[in-house]
């Protein structure tokens, strides 16, 4: 799972991010691209189109719902399968730069994706961007799911140095904390 949070864990509100951290996107770009990305209705909706050179498969109850760029899928599980199966073939090999370190699908959100995939235990690595902000969020904000440290633990490879900070990009100093299942 990917996603970036305030420094109180907020990931949204209102089906939308409260932020702009320019070097924070082509850092999920980087990590995402070329891989199935699995997503609630709302931040497809958000995203305002399919991500390109991606997979976009959309967890949805809406019968009948479709979009240009986006498969849907009815369950967390059929989500992942679709959006696993067969991605060579469809996106060519996995050529990112931490390919062998970094899953090929990810889930990208909202909360509720999110927390049905830490019920389901589904993943393997959380990558989570932390801004040094603290928005004013507003009733309904979404927040991140709890990290519980008998259940992961930090990886140094992946992650920035502890304490350490990205330089301020838009909105915010950013940094990454990578998390693999125990």
């Amino acid at each position: 799972m990917i996603w970036a949070q305030d420094a109180a864990g907020v990931i949204g509100a209102d089906g939308g991010m409260l932020w702009r951290v320019p070097d924070d996107f082509r850092h999920f770009r980087a990590s995402t691209l070329g891989c199935g990305l699995v997503m609630g209705r709302a931040t497809w909706d958000s995203l305002g189109g399919a991500l390109a050179r991606r997979r976009n498969v959309v967890l949805t109850r809406q019968r009948g719902w479709s979009a240009e760029g986006a498969l849907c899928a009815p369950d967390l599980a059929s989500a992942i399968d679709l959006a696993g199966r067969g991605l060579d073939a469809e996106l060519g090999p996995d050529q990112r730069a931490r390919a062998g370190a970094l899953p090929r699908v990810w889930v990208i959100g909202g909360g509720s994706v999110y927390a049905q995939a830490m019920e389901a235990d589904v993943a393997g690595l959380l990558l989570v961007t932390t801004l040094d902000l603290a928005v004013d969020a507003p009733d309904g904000a979404v927040r991140a799911p709890r990290i519980a440290e008998d259940s992961w633990a930090r990886d140094a490879a992946l992650s920035d140095p502890e304490g350490a900070w990205r330089p301020v990009s838009g909105d915010a100093a950013w940094r990454i904390d990578a998390w693999r299942r125990r």
